[in-house]
């Protein structure tokens, strides 16, 4: 589980960044939905984007025509979006921190610790290649499970005509920005396995020859 959240934290930042949004938001045709200009989309995605991530979190963002661009509704959802990537990003860390600690303090059991680093990359990629084939199919089926499970009051279902965060950010946005985070897993995922094996051959190489070394002793 530490690793798994290692690589889906990874993941994760590059998408919060202008250089990812930027472009989805005009592949996804935000301005036109908003009748403003591409610019103002992107000064109006950066500010929630660093609401969400620096704070204060309360998401009182003013439009262009000096008006709050969200109303309570979104505005409470992404307040709990931000609760949400806030404990996934600590999680991260703690979980960072505890495999750094197992690396470094179980050297008589480090293979071991990295071929469970190793195995845990490999499924990660699998289970993703997966849900990439479901989402296929089903991409909205799947977007209202993962929103079901992580936002429980229900708060996440807005309307496209009045509503300004579902044309800030329309589904054509988060199609694009799932698949970029799939991919980015799948390519972490395999990267995560192949580090693994390599540093457990590396612990059984250092096992092996101190045992060589005892042993001439």
């Amino acid at each position: 589980m530490a690793t798994i959240l290692v690589i889906l934290a990874a993941a994760v930042l590059p998408l919060l960044t202008p250089w990812f949004i930027h472009p989805a938001l005009d592949a996804a045709g935000s301005s036109g939905r908003l009748g403003l200009t591409e610019a103002q989309a992107h000064t109006l995605s950066d500010r929630s984007v660093e609401e969400l991530v620096l704070g204060p979190g309360d998401f009182l963002i003013a439009g262009p025509d000096g008006q709050p661009f969200y109303d309570a509704d979104e505005r409470s959802h992404l307040r709990d979006a931000r609760l949400l990537l806030g404990l996934l990003l600590v999680a991260a860390g703690v979980a960072l921190l505890g495999i750094a600690l197992a690396l470094v303090r179980r050297r008589h059991q480090r293979a071991a610790v990295a071929m469970i680093i190793a195995r845990a990359g490999l499924a990660t990629a699998v289970v993703v290649v997966a849900l990439g084939l479901v989402a296929l199919v089903a991409f909205d089926s799947l977007f209202r499970l993962f929103h079901q499970v992580f936002f429980p009051g229900g708060n996440w279902s807005f309307d496209p005509a009045t509503q300004r965060m579902v044309q800030l950010y329309p589904f054509g946005f988060w199609q694009i920005a799932a698949t970029a985070l799939g991919l980015l897993v799948f390519v972490l995922g395999l990267a995560t396995w192949l580090l693994g094996r390599w540093l457990a051959g590396r612990a059984s190489d250092h096992r092996s020859g101190s045992a060589a070394s005892t042993v001439s002793g």
